[in-house]
């Protein structure tokens, strides 16, 4: 087998960057996702920290606004805990199924790293 011209050496160049560049974009936007619903967790856990504070006497017929598709909604406090409480549980079911997504990409990036031969150099060292 002869030894692979200029060109071949740099097409296959190109083509580990690019996959290379997809998996770090992968990994970024997981990054984001992963972000985004610890931000909205932590906003739950907030307003239903405020919310239960309130004296259970206190929150009879006690009006609470909560925004439901850009709609806001007239519901009592109780209600709104108990909406709040389900979203809780769904964003941080989400939010672990992202995080596995998330290592499995990293794995797989490194496992594609030593499969290919490749190691990462930066620039301005």
């Amino acid at each position: 087998m002869s030894e692979p011209t200029q060109e071949e050496k740099e097409q296959k160049s190109q083509q580990l960057q690019q996959q290379y560049n997809r998996f770090q974009e992968n990994i970024a936007e997981l990054e984001t996702q992963v972000s985004n619903l610890a931000s909205q967790i932590q906003e739950h856990i907030i307003v239903d920290n405020t919310l239960s504070s309130i004296d259970p006497d206190k929150r009879q017929g006690r009006k609470c606004f909560k925004m439901i598709g850009g709609v806001l909604i007239d519901k009592s406090v109780d209600e709104v805990i108990k909406i709040l409480n389900e979203e809780l549980k769904t964003l941080t079911a989400d939010k672990e199924k992202v995080e596995k997504e998330l290592q499995k990409n990293r794995s797989g990036l490194q496992d594609w790293l030593k499969n290919n031969h490749v190691k990462i150099i930066k620039g301005n060292q």
